[in-house]
């Protein structure tokens, strides 16, 4: 299958492409940053989307996956604007144009806003989103007018290049360093293999129509068990402090839908991939 990939150059897509690209596809790149890969069936094209479409040949690609966005926290109104709105806007006039058979797009938890419930599933209520969670969610709603879009409601996503609570802990580990931890019942990971995986599934069983999956690891456990399961595969000495949990995440997300077609992984073999993976790339850089 030929692929196109926005916001290629981000750690999550050139996770998914180097797996496309190993199962033997054809991928498309368009970003700003030249992700540095090199591969007879990748092809970057160097270009901001949140300014213009890009004018590819019609029929060039079998599925959008459109992960271009501005996915850090606390940016102004102007910069979600054209990060988040305008560019996928112009990534739905490339779909008009392309008619490939869907987008599948990484969105965000953060579409839900406040989560009242224990369990958020898909059809909970939106309440008070944040702007980054309110402009995803239109992100969704402009790419589902033009094309068949499957919606990815993402939380952390950890892998080489990640940044987020797991990333922070696994650094401090590293240095031995002391941790605070609230601990409260966890599941907001997912590997950024399984977003390969349910990709890769999509496709196989020609999922392409309208909707949204919340997507995490499979299995809960806890912000504390997390901790002591990674301070155990780095082998370190990081003094560890639990603090009342008032203040941590007090739902959980549920995936029970996305498991009608896929199963991620577990919670402690993501984590095991992960860190195996952050060593390995260590251990490369240092040779």
């Amino acid at each position: 299958m030929i692929f196109l990939v926005t916001g290629c150059s981000s750690y999550i897509a050139r996770y998914v492409i180097k797996k496309l690209l190993a199962n033997g596809d054809k991928v498309l790149g368009i970003s700003r940053t030249n992700p540095n890969i090199v591969h007879h069936n990748f092809t970057w094209f160097a270009h901001d989307l949140s300014k213009s479409p890009y004018k590819l040949d019609a029929a060039s690609a079998d599925i959008i996956i459109h992960m271009a966005a501005q996915s850090l926290l606390n940016k102004s109104a102007t910069e979600y604007l054209h990060s988040n709105i305008l560019l996928t806007y112009h990534v739905s006039k490339m779909a008009a144009e392309l008619k490939p058979k869907a987008t599948i797009y990484t969105s965000s938890m953060k579409v839900y806003g406040d989560i009242r419930e224990k369990i958020a599933t898909e059809d909970i209520d939106i309440i008070n989103p944040e702007l980054y969670g309110q402009t995803k969610y239109f992100g969704e709603k402009i790419l589902q007018e033009t094309i068949p879009t499957i919606s990815l409601r993402m939380p952390g996503v950890i892998a080489v290049g990640s940044h987020g609570w797991i990333d922070g802990i696994y650094h401090k580990l590293k240095k031995n360093d002391p941790l605070v931890i609230y601990n409260a019942p966890y599941n907001h990971v997912v590997h950024a293999c399984d977003i390969y995986g349910i990709i890769r599934q999509i496709c196989t069983v020609g999922y392409y129509k309208n909707d949204a999956f919340n997507v995490c690891a499979n299995g809960v456990t806890t912000s504390q068990d997390i901790v002591e399961f990674m301070e155990n595969e780095l082998s370190s000495r990081s003094p560890i402090e639990l603090k009342d949990p008032r203040n941590a995440i007090s739902h959980m997300i549920s995936n029970k839908k996305l498991l009608k077609i896929y199963s991620p992984m577990d919670i402690r073999d993501s984590l095991r991939l992960y860190v195996k993976e952050m060593l390995e790339e260590e251990k490369n850089e240092n040779i």
